[in-house]
This record gives structure tokens, C-alpha cells and sequence, in this order.
């Protein structure tokens, strides 16, 4: 879990939520100008988990989070700036597919169209990040489970932190494959076949939820 995730699931544990309902994104060292991702292309980008948030560091504002839920070709975003004292609501605005451009909408009433300008903009450089290569997963031990495996048992859960980084990068996986027999969300991921043609394959869960869960956070790296 990378520091700035685990600061904004204090934030989602004091408003009553699941944290473990929700795949987190740390943006944070990935965040461009604006005007390098085409909001066009990306904002009807198939959502690799339909429950997200999407956290990161603007220069300006400051440290934002997005809840980002998805259902087919719609998303409901909503989102916040953390300050000293507590946080600030950006608001909440509809994506959607109309005639295959992007559409906003109300949700419960109007909003700035700065914050949501704002908003598209981070969603579309997020969806533009998902393009890269998933090089690397970094565990993140538990106290419990720690304390569990000085006994013999086995661990209740583990949280991976992955890392979306430029593919020129080479590390080896250290865990978390499709063969892990612990209960996982396998996120929504491009596939190319053998045709050339590419197919969106949807986030699924796979493993024996009776050995256990693993719980997974990504941080996004920016594209050299």
C-alpha cells in the first residue's frame, strides 16, 4: 500500500466504507499536462474495476481522491481535495456514451465546470496510464498475518501494491500471478490475439476464497 493510499483509506474508514470494496490508483508520480491525453478517446475507456479510486497530488490544488464507479458505457465520478482542517467536495457528474462521444450529465445537481474539467482531465490521464505494462508486485506485509506465520498459520489476506510503470523497465514479478490460489480481483485488461485485433477482458475474481484473500493497490509511474 503506498503511503498516500493508506492516508486516503483512513479518510474512506471514518466515513463508515470498505476499503477492500474499492481498487485503488496512486497517480501521484504519473500526472501530465492536460493536454496530453485526447479526453475524447479515453473517457469511454473500458474501467478495469467497476469500484475505483483514484488518488494522486496536484500542484495547484493538492491532494485530490476520485471515486470513480462504473456500470457498462456509464461512470458516476466523484471527487475531493484534502485540506489541513478536513476536505472539499469537487462534486459528482455522469459520464456517458452518446454516439460514441463522451457525455456529462447531473447527478445531484450542478457542478463547477472547473472541478469537472478537472476531474475529466485526471480520469483520462489515468485510463491513458492503463495502456502501459503492469511490471512489478510489491507485498505488503500485515501485522496479523505476520504474527500468524510465526505460529505456523497461514496468512487471513494480502495486500500487493502493483506497479504500472514505461515497459522498457524490466523487473521480475514477485507475486500475485493468475495461479495464486487465494481469493483476487484480476482486473479489466486489453488482449491482443493472434489476429492483431485487440479484445477487452473484463475483471473477474478468481482462487479459493476458504485460503485466504489478496487485496491489491496500484501506483501508476509516469511514461518517459
Amino acid at each position: 500500500m503506498t503511503p498516500l493510499i493508506k492516508e486516503m483509506v483512513k479518510m474512506v474508514l471514518d466515513a463508515d466504507l470498505d476499503p477492500t470494496q474499492m481498487q485503488w490508483f496512486d497517480m501521484s508520480e504519473s500526472l501530465k499536462e492536460w493536454v496530453e491525453f485526447s479526453q475524447r478517446k479515453y473517457l469511454l475507456h473500458p474501467a478495469p474495476y467497476k469500484n475505483m479510486m483514484l488518488c494522486g497530488r496536484l500542484k495547484q490544488q493538492g491532494t485530490f481522491m476520485l471515486s470513480v464507479l462504473t456500470e457498462q458505457k456509464t461512470a458516476i465520478v466523484t471527487g475531493w481535495i484534502l485540506r489541513p482542517t478536513g476536505y472539499d467536495q469537487l462534486g459528482s457528474f455522469l459520464i456517458s456514451e452518446h454516439n460514441g462521444e463522451p457525455k456529462t450529465g447531473e447527478v445531484d445537481g450542478p457542478i463547477n465546470p472547473q472541478n469537472q474539467s478537472t476531474m475529466c482531465a485526471i480520469l483520462a490521464m489515468f485510463y491513458a496510464s492503463l495502456d502501459m505494462r503492469v511490471q512489478a508486485y510489491v507485498p505488503t506485509p500485515h501485522k496479523a498475518n505476520v504474527s500468524r506465520a510465526k505460529r505456523g498459520l497461514k496468512p487471513l489476506y494480502e495486500w500487493h501494491t502493483i506497479v504500472i510503470e514505461p515497459s522498457q523497465v524490466k523487473q521480475k514479478p514477485q507475486g500475485g500471478t493468475h495461479a495464486s490460489p487465494r481469493r483476487h480481483q484480476a482486473r479489466g485488461h486489453w488482449r491482443t490475439y493472434q489476429s492483431g485485433k485487440r479484445g477487452w477482458v473484463r475483471e473477474c475474481f478468481r482462487g479459493d476464497a476458504n485460503k485466504g484473500a489478496v487485496f491489491k493497490d496500484y501506483q501508476i509511474k509516469e511514461n518517459a
